[in-house]
Parts: structure tokens; sequence; C-alpha cells
């Protein structure tokens, strides 16, 4: 059986923060690469990349890069492509920054399951899959191929009839760099490859808030807030591994997968109260109930249908409100920053994958003398 990875880091950034962000994912790209190789079960490792400065990098590393055709990407077309270039029998593919923690071994055992399966599928979401491995290969040609990868694993399982095996809960298979927030976090953790730690070492963003934000949760009975797209697992891991009182409020899960965004039908509670009390109150209140918070903005964006740049949703999550011009962001973050609690902001993987990350860095803490 013939098993390949396909790794896809492609965008166009252009800008300071996603400039920088861009840069980081491509050595994420290096580490994934040499773990895969370490695992040595992947007959082939193919790289999709638009960015010329990831295809120099990889110059010295045995992957196949793949040029795209001209016009928009389609995810779903490039992985026929893919397959059909490869000759593959079962395919893992994933993107450039999906799963920066995991590990060797956890490679390993898809690739070793895959090769042993039929009719299967190995996912890190239900919902929103950032990591799918699948076989057979050709499965992906009796689909209707999805244009983004978060849809991979609906498709496979809904259209394609093939069994979804969720991959065993992990740092690895739920951290995933998606915002500035997860690279501040990155910046922390003892499971960063060499390449990443390399360049977080001189990328220079404030990470005071989230240190102090780390400290509160090492608290006894600390009050944890945590607003988004919350995983009961996530709750389920933080009650297990530290002494927090959880106030949870969790909505809009799986609203990129649903195209709830992308239809306008996001609708969030808490922004009908931002909306009828405006954002110093929110902070305010929520300084009242919470020690420290952690909040995925991407549903308040959504919510009040919002025209942001990638740009301007990262300098958010960095806190550099002075930097924004859009009104309400800029009120939004301002009020962030000056809450009398650390308010950590970020996206999806934030008060998902960043939790498991933040509890293991917490773990970390408690074990050095």
């Amino acid at each position: 059986m013939r098993v390949v990875a396909a790794i896809f880091e492609g965008g166009n950034a252009d800008r300071p923060v996603t400039r920088a962000m861009a840069l980081l994912r491509h050595r994420v790209v290096l580490d994934i690469i040499d773990k895969l190789i370490e695992t040595a079960e992947y007959d082939e490792i193919v790289v999709d990349t638009n960015y010329p400065e990831l295809k120099e990098m990889l110059r010295e590393h045995p992957v196949t890069l793949r040029e795209e055709s001209e016009g928009p990407f389609h995810f779903g077309r490039a992985l026929q492509q893919i397959v059909i270039d490869t000759k593959a029998d079962a395919i893992l593919c994933m993107g450039g920054a999906a799963a920066p923690f995991m590990s060797a071994a956890e490679f390993r055992d898809m690739a070793v399951g895959l090769r042993s399966g039929s009719d299967m599928f190995y996912t890190n979401n239900p919902q929103s899959s950032d990591v799918v491995a699948f076989v057979p290969a050709r499965a992906i040609m009796t689909i209707e191929p999805p244009d983004r990868d978060n849809a991979l694993g609906t498709a496979l399982k809904d259209e394609a009839g093939l069994k979804r095996i969720l991959l065993p809960h992990s740092i690895g298979v739920h951290f995933d760099l998606d915002t500035p927030a997860d690279a501040l976090i990155m910046s922390l953790s003892s499971h960063a490859g060499p390449y990443t730690r390399e360049y977080l070492s001189h990328l220079g963003w404030d990470a005071s808030v989230l240190h102090r934000a780390i400290n509160a949760m090492a608290q006894t009975n600390c009050e944890l807030g945590l607003i988004g797209r919350v995983n009961p697992a996530v709750m389920t891991h933080i009650n297990s591994h530290t002494f927090c009182r959880l106030r949870v409020f969790s909505e809009e899960r799986g609203m990129k997968a649903l195209r709830r965004e992308e239809e306008g039908l996001v609708v969030s509670l808490l922004g009908h109260f931002i909306a009828r009390l405006g954002v110093d109150e929110f902070f305010a209140s929520l300084s009242q109930t919470c020690d420290v918070a952690f909040i995925d903005t991407r549903i308040l964006f959504a919510h009040f249908k919002l025209a942001l740049s990638e740009e301007e949703r990262f300098t958010s999550d960095l806190g550099l409100w002075r930097q924004l011009d859009h009104p309400f962001l800029r009120d939004f973050t301002r009020a962030a920053s000056l809450a009398s609690i650390p308010v950590v902001l970020g996206g999806h993987s934030l008060v998902t994958g960043g939790m498991w990350a933040i509890i293991d860095i917490l773990r970390d803490m408690r074990t050095k003398p």
C-alpha cells in the first residue's frame, strides 16, 4: 500500500502581522516534515504552496512540491490531483499549521492504521476537520470535492460512506496554529519543534497578558471564563487537570463548516448583550464574574457582520488597539486590553487546542523546582 502525506500551506500575506504568521507557519511545516520522515511510514510527502520562501526552504528536503495551476485555489480539486499524480492508496492531508504539536508517533499510528484499514478515515474534529487521513485515497473521486479542508471529513462520511474514527484526545490532535494568540501559546510550550522555536524566539510579540492569564489559572478556585466555540472535551480536560471553576458560554460551533458565517446566519447572545450595553459594560460585567477570560472573537465579528481583514483580526488578538481604525474593533480591543482581569483574544483554536496547551504549560510550571 502506498501512503502519501499532503500538506497545504498557501495564502497571500502582505501585511506585518499576517506576514509574521505566514513565516511562522513555514517553520511549522519544516518541523512536521521532519516528523513524517522520522516515522518512515509515508512513501511520499507532497507540499502544495504558493509561497516562494517556503519553496526555497524546502529545496533540501525530500518532498514533492506541487505547483498550482492558474486561477483560484480549490482544495478538493487539488487533493484529487495529488491522489492521481502520486498513485496514493491512502492519504493524510492537513494544513501547514493544523497540528504543530502532533508527535511523530501520532503520525506513525495514522499511517499504520491506514495500511491495515479499509473504507475509513481519521480526523481530529467531527465538525471541522484540520487533519484527515483516509483509505482508499480514491474516495476523494467519489464525492463533490469540497473547496475547503474543514468540510472534507463530513463529505467522506456522508457522501463516500467511509467510517469516521476520531483521533484520541491529545495536545497534538487539538492544538492548531491559527492566530497570534496561538503563536504566543506556542512560545511558552515545550512541544514546539526546533524550526518553530527558533523563529518564535525572535518574534518579539508581547505575551504579558497571556502570562497573567496563565498565572491566574494556576490559583485554586480561579474563575475561568471561556467564550466561543468551546467543545465539551475541553471542559472535561480542564476539570480533570486544574482547580479552576469554569464559566463557559459556548455558541456557534461548526459555523464555518456549516457555512453559517458565509451565509450571514451567525447569531450570538453575547453579541446582543454588547449591542444593548456596549463593550465597556460587557467587560465590566465579565470582570465581576471571572478572574481570567479567553474569548473566541470570531463569533462576535460574524454576529455584527464586520468586514474585517485578517490583519485587523490578528492586530486585535495582539491587543494593539491603537493600530486599529475600525471603530467597533478598536473599542472592543481597547476595552479588553484595559479590563481589570487578563483577557486573551483569539479564534476557535484559542478556546479548544489552546486550552490543552495551556494546561500542559501549567503542569510544567508545577513540576519545575
